[in-house]
């Protein structure tokens, strides 16, 4: 057996493994609802179903329900978002990331679609893409722990092992549990 062949398979089991711890630290975020909800209400706004089929994990639905609030509602932002993130846990990062570009297009301080987008820009492995999102929503929203989360980890994808750790900490000093387990991990 060749020892070259079994340390190469052992490499790439072990960035296998790293990839998916870093990559699950990240997190992206559903838009809430402003309004409130009437529970003797019989028929809950398009928006407010796509929530509860979110909540549900019953992505498709909430595809369905946030398109439709979108055919009533074509200014929405949120609606846009949300739809966006029912795609990307449905594995259209395509169809999320045009979600989230309309989204940003009619609401240009959009932090939590800057930080989504570059998540999904993440699980197709356009990091560079994820970096200028996240640094966009943290521009918008400078104690946004999660983006400073989410950029350390497309920061270290492209190993920039310096910008990764004082992200994780930054995040960390801000209360992201995930960012101090990441920073204890790779950075002492």
């Amino acid at each position: 057996m060749n020892p070259f062949a079994s340390r190469s398979k052992l490499l790439s089991k072990s960035l296998f493994c790293l990839t998916f711890f870093l990559v699950s630290s990240c997190s992206s975020e559903q838009e809430k609802t402003e309004e409130r909800v009437s529970f003797r209400e019989s028929n809950p706004n398009p928006f407010q179903e796509g929530n509860s089929k979110f909540k549900n994990g019953d992505f498709p639905s909430a595809i369905e329900f946030y398109s439709r609030d979108l055919d009533a509602n074509p200014d929405s932002p949120s609606s846009l978002n949300n739809r966006g993130l029912a795609k990307s846990k449905s594995g259209n990062e395509e169809g999320a990331i045009a979600d989230y570009n309309q989204a940003i297009e009619k609401k240009q301080d959009y932090w939590i679609a800057f930080n989504n987008r570059g998540f999904a820009k993440i699980e197709i492995s356009d990091y560079r893409g994820a970096i200028e999102d996240f640094t966009s929503a943290i521009r918008l929203k400078p104690d946004y722990s999660n983006a400073f989360n989410n950029r350390a980890v497309a920061n270290w994808a492209v190993k920039e092992k310096k910008n990764a750790c004082e992200d994780w900490k930054r995040a960390e000093d801000l209360g992201h549990r995930e960012a101090s387990k990441s920073f204890d991990k790779f950075c002492n």
